[in-house]
C-alpha cells in the first residue's frame, strides 16, 4: 500500500497551500495553483493539497464512488485523520466530473444529505467549459470563468444563481489547480 503523499516541505507548503485556499476563496473564479505533490488514483494534486490543509477534527468526508477506493480511503485516513462517512454525516465531499455530483441533493438543506458545506470537484479542466458570470461575494466588477462543469452542477447554478443558506462552497480542482465558488457568490450561466 502507498500512502497519500504530504508535502516536501511540510510547514512551508501547508501554508502556502493554505494562503493561496483563501485566496481562491475570497476572488471567486481565480485559479490558484496549489504546492506541487503527487496525486493518488483519481485525486489530482489540488485536491490531495487541499484536503491536507483542512484542520485535524473539523471535517467529516464523504468519497464519491468515482473515487474511492479502500487504499484512498486508509491513505486519507491516516494522512488526515479526517473520518470517512456517509453523505448524511459529512461536511466535506469529493466527487469526479465522471460521476455528475448533484450539489442540490448533497448541499440542500431540505434533503437528507443537507451537511456538506463544502463540495470538491475534481474536473477535466478549469476553463473551455460553459461560460459562468460570477458577481457579489467580494467581487468588484463582474468575472467570467469557464470551468469543465458536469451537467447537475451546471442546472444547479442555474437554478440557484442567488446566494442562499442553502449553497455551499464549491472547489474545483485539475491538476495542481484550483478554483472556488464560494457561497455567497452570484452565478449567472451563460
Amino acid at each position: 500500500m502507498s500512502l497519500l503523499a504530504s508535502f516536501h516541505y511540510s510547514v512551508a507548503d501547508a501554508q502556502q497551500a493554505s494562503r493561496r485556499l483563501r485566496k481562491a476563496m475570497s476572488e471567486p473564479g481565480v485559479v490558484v495553483s496549489l504546492p506541487l505533490m503527487p496525486g493518488r488514483n483519481e485525486l489530482s494534486s489540488a485536491a490531495s493539497a487541499l484536503l491536507l490543509t483542512r484542520e485535524e477534527g473539523a471535517d467529516t468526508l464523504w468519497l464519491d464512488s468515482q473515487i474511492d477506493s479502500a487504499a484512498l480511503r486508509s491513505s486519507l485516513h491516516f494522512c488526515t485523520g479526517m473520518p470517512l462517512v456517509p453523505a448524511c454525516e459529512a461536511s466535506l465531499a469529493l466527487s469526479h466530473a465522471r460521476a455528475n455530483p448533484d450539489p442540490a441533493c448533497l448541499m440542500g438543506r431540505q434533503h437528507a444529505a443537507g451537511n456538506i458545506r463544502t463540495l470538491i470537484i475534481e474536473l477535466p479542466g478549469l476553463n473551455g467549459g460553459l461560460t459562468l458570470r460570477l458577481s457579489g461575494g467580494g467581487l468588484r466588477e463582474t468575472r467570467a470563468v469557464a470551468p469543465q462543469l458536469p451537467p447537475a452542477v451546471l442546472t444547479y447554478l442555474h437554478e440557484h444563481p442567488h446566494p442562499s443558506r442553502q449553497r455551499g462552497d464549491l472547489m474545483f480542482t485539475c491538476g495542481e489547480t484550483l478554483m472556488a465558488l464560494p457561497h455567497d457568490v452570484r452565478v449567472t450561466v451563460c
